[in-house]
């Protein structure tokens, strides 16, 4: 049963890395496109758009390596098991976000200290 789940969330998270992969590669584009492109009329708008597009390619960074941490829990058969508590992660929880790490409780805790 176990193996069947996890093989359900490699594919599940596999898919989810090639989609995130394909859309940072697009925002990297347009990153080189907006710095090519010295000629923008509007200053403003060109540090905007170069804001918006430097955090959305953080954040596909980031959510890939989550993903890919995903991935590696699975071939060492730690999946779904909390990284803090060492309790197992809800099932609903890996349907809903099958690259956590960690259980309801445990991310509550962390997101709890690293508030401004």
């Amino acid at each position: 049963m176990i193996a069947v789940k996890n093989e359900q969330y490699y594919g599940k998270l596999t898919r989810r890395r090639s989609e995130t992969t394909r859309t940072l590669q697009h925002v990297q584009r347009e990153q080189r496109m907006v710095d090519e492109n010295k000629d923008w009329i509007d200053k403003a708008a060109y540090e905007s758009r170069c804001r918006l597009l430097g955090s959305l390619a953080d954040w596909y960074a980031n959510e890939t390596a989550h993903i890919n941490a995903a991935l590696m829990r699975i071939t060492e058969g730690r999946y779904g098991v909390c990284l803090g508590c060492r309790a197992p992660i809800d099932a609903c929880r890996l349907e809903t976000a099958p690259e956590t790490a960690f259980c309801a409780e445990c991310q509550e805790s962390r997101e709890k200290t690293t508030e401004p």
